[in-house]
């Protein structure tokens, strides 16, 4: 195991970058602290295989404010890319087993009972999942661009971006997006991906309301100070893998059927906007799922990324209801 001071210590902030092996596999973490003991929160990325750090530290997000903040590269991704698992490719199981060690390294290493649990996106995905397994291990449930059925999902997203290009009178949009075949192995279709991405960023229902385009994506993760230049690189290898790898995992996904049940509070913040992980298949998860409390909250302005969009609601969220839900078993709050 190594691990390396980086970045600065401007008000009192501390950035620690670790490579820990996890289940036999080197990979890499980010703690960012302000030294406040704060409660430990994990945030698990989406992609499949797209790391968080490098877009969410471009964008401004601090949810360091909050809590000691801990950005895994999930297997087989920026910093956790290796030749080994480019070849063998990565499973659910193996990413479920990987959460649930990560965690259990924090609580460790920061002498914590629990930690938060955030999912967004793919990592919506796994984190429902690990939760449902390792329920003691986590104070809360918190997913951001909730996966329902992401068939069904995808479904809507391809009326959107038709019906918006016929109400928009948009000839030539039309004609590309009819043109492009989509059905239950849409995953496989990389002419319809490109399409499906091309108009619901043009539409804004992409990644974020105003869009984002590959070229802004490039620029962010080439400039993550915290980065070297190959974890940057592999950030879009692991990108490619995790797709390969999982991409049929995500097409028949139905986390409403898979998790019916979470025994710990559960938060679901969507955007009202968002055709990559609809709204309507995050409520179809919230409303399915029986937890002791559960509450979800709509950013009107919001594509697939609230916590970058309204940045000011959602840490509105975070401060008045999601930490005091359980403050009672944090001593430390």
């Amino acid at each position: 195991m190594q691990s390396a001071f980086t970045g600065n210590k401007e008000d009192n902030k501390t950035i620690l970058k670790e490579y820990v092996e996890i289940n036999g596999a080197e990979q890499g973490i980010i703690v960012e602290s302000l030294n406040q003991n704060k409660p430990l929160l994990l945030f698990l990325h989406g992609g499949p295989g797209f790391p968080a750090y490098p877009i969410n530290k471009a964008h401004g997000v601090s949810l360091e404010q909050y809590f000691d903040v801990c950005y895994w590269d999930q297997r087989g991704t920026g910093m956790s890319y290796d030749a080994e698992t480019a070849k063998k490719g990565v499973t659910v199981e193996q990413l479920i087993e990987d959460t649930i060690e990560v965690t259990n390294h924090l609580r460790n290493k920061y002498v914590r009972d629990k930690v938060f649990l955030l999912g967004h996106s793919w990592g919506s995905y796994l984190g429902s999942l690990a939760a449902q397994k390792r329920p003691d291990l986590f104070y809360a449930y918190i997913g951001i661009g909730q996966i329902g059925s992401q068939l069904e999902s995808e479904k809507e997203a391809y009326q959107y971006i038709l019906k918006t290009a016929r109400d928009r009178k948009d000839k030539r949009a039309v004609k590309q997006i009819e043109n492009v075949a989509f059905d239950e192995n849409f995953y496989k279709n990389r002419a319809y991906g490109a399409i499906r991405t091309k108009f619901t960023e043009k539409y804004g229902g992409g990644f974020k309301r105003e869009g984002y385009s590959n070229l802004e994506r490039l620029k962010h993760v080439f400039s993550c100070a915290n980065y070297t230049f190959n974890e940057r690189i592999n950030s879009f290898k692991g990108a490619v893998l995790g797709w390969q790898s999982l991409g049929h995992v995500m097409a028949a996904a139905d986390l409403a059927e898979l998790v019916p049940e979470l025994p710990l509070p559960v938060f679901i913040l969507q955007g009202q906007h968002d055709y990559q992980t609809t709204y309507t298949q995050a409520k179809r998860f919230y409303d399915s799922i029986e937890a002791p409390f559960k509450k979800m909250y709509t950013f009107e302005n919001s594509a697939h990324t609230p916590f970058m969009e309204e940045q000011a609601l959602f840490y509105q969220i975070i401060e008045n209801d999601i930490l005091p839900v359980v403050k009672e078993e944090i001593d430390f709050i």
